[in-house]
């Protein structure tokens, strides 16, 4: 779905937990928060509310299947 700059900043500021966060995510770029190397939960919500705010997809990395998180 392609929202405007004003409407994405407007259901930003609607999100109050982190699940409605990654579904804004899903709704602007039409695919879930890819896997990135930060575990910091606060740091990962402020990387997804600054791709939404800019427009701009997070660059996932891809792990190897033996990986363990």
């Amino acid at each position: 779905m392609s929202l405007t700059t004003k409407e994405r900043r407007e259901k930003l500021l609607e999100c109050e937990t982190g699940k409605d966060f990654h579904s804004l995510y899903e709704l602007v770029f039409g695919e879930i928060v890819p896997e990135t190397v930060t575990r910091n939960p606060n740091e990962e919500l402020e990387n997804i509310i600054f791709a939404i705010y800019d427009n701009k997809k997070i660059e996932g990395v891809i792990l190897p299947n033996d990986y363990k998180i």
